[in-house]
């Protein structure tokens, strides 16, 4: 519970390991991503989720990773990243 709201974890999240955590924040190095709120390069790695069979426009392997500002005073602290699985997820 936050802030007296229960929270449910949506089950379509997929749950990042720490190793796929550092890859996705190397890769939004890599891209120079910064926050649309208030530009900086730091961010917290959130879940992936699936895109591939959510949106026609969207390769089969494309991951939506969300990323939170690391900067706690951002006006605006959600962003994200698209990603093919092979970039972050391991080889099955």
């Amino acid at each position: 519970m936050t802030g007296g709201v229960d929270l449910v974890r949506r089950p379509e999240l997929i749950s990042l390991t720490g190793r796929q955590k550092e890859q996705v924040r190397d890769r939004a190095h890599r891209d120079r991503k910064t926050c649309t709120g208030c530009g900086s390069g730091e961010f917290v790695v959130g879940d992936a989720l699936y895109l591939g069979y959510l949106f026609r426009s969207e390769p089969l392997d494309a991951y939506m990773i969300a990323l939170t500002c690391a900067n706690s005073s951002c006006p605006d602290p959600y962003n994200g990243i698209t990603l093919h699985g092979p970039e972050f997820l391991p080889s099955p």
